[in-house]
């Protein structure tokens, strides 16, 4: 008896991650549904507002209404270097929020040995609502990290 209670355990148990494993297809394709992801505004990284452009910063919306802000660099960043996005919101209960790549849900800044990072995403379905993006690149001299450059794309939806 004791052998059959637990056979029938395993069982449930096994059927319970059967169903687990199911919804996960379900969340992948709703997700899907948001890879419509395009560049609405970008600028290129330049050090005291002079060619060459260093990377680009891009201000990206997908198809679910979700804002972020990206930074490209042209190479790797190396050492005591590092680059970071950010995405400000203009309107709505947020009005003013600053986003960077590391805030939460962003995947950190650009440090060595990387060329780019992105924010956290940010659903916005309201017209009155608009994004810029800004893209910032620091190197430490030995004293610190300081802004070596800086840009802005227009500000838009």
């Amino acid at each position: 008896m004791k052998t059959l209670g637990i056979l029938l355990s395993t069982a449930g148990l096994a059927g319970m991650g059967t169903f687990a494993l199911s919804a996960a297809p379900a969340e992948a394709v709703s997700t899907a549904s948001c890879s419509s992801a395009r560049s609405i505004a970008s600028a290129p990284m330049l050090r005291n507002h002079q060619p060459p452009s260093w990377g680009t910063v891009r201000l990206v919306r997908d198809g679910c209404s979700q804002y972020w802000a990206e930074i490209t660099m042209a190479s790797q960043v190396v050492a005591n270097a590092k680059a970071n996005a950010f995405l400000v919101q203009y309107g709505g209960g947020s009005n003013g929020r600053v986003l960077s790549c590391d805030s939460s849900g962003g995947n950190g800044s650009v440090i060595q040995g990387q060329r780019t990072c992105r924010t956290p995403k940010v659903k916005a379905t309201s017209g009155s609502i608009t994004f810029a993006a800004i893209g910032r690149e620091y190197h430490n001299y030995g004293g610190g990290y300081e802004e070596i450059s800086e840009n802005a794309t227009r500000r838009t939806r």
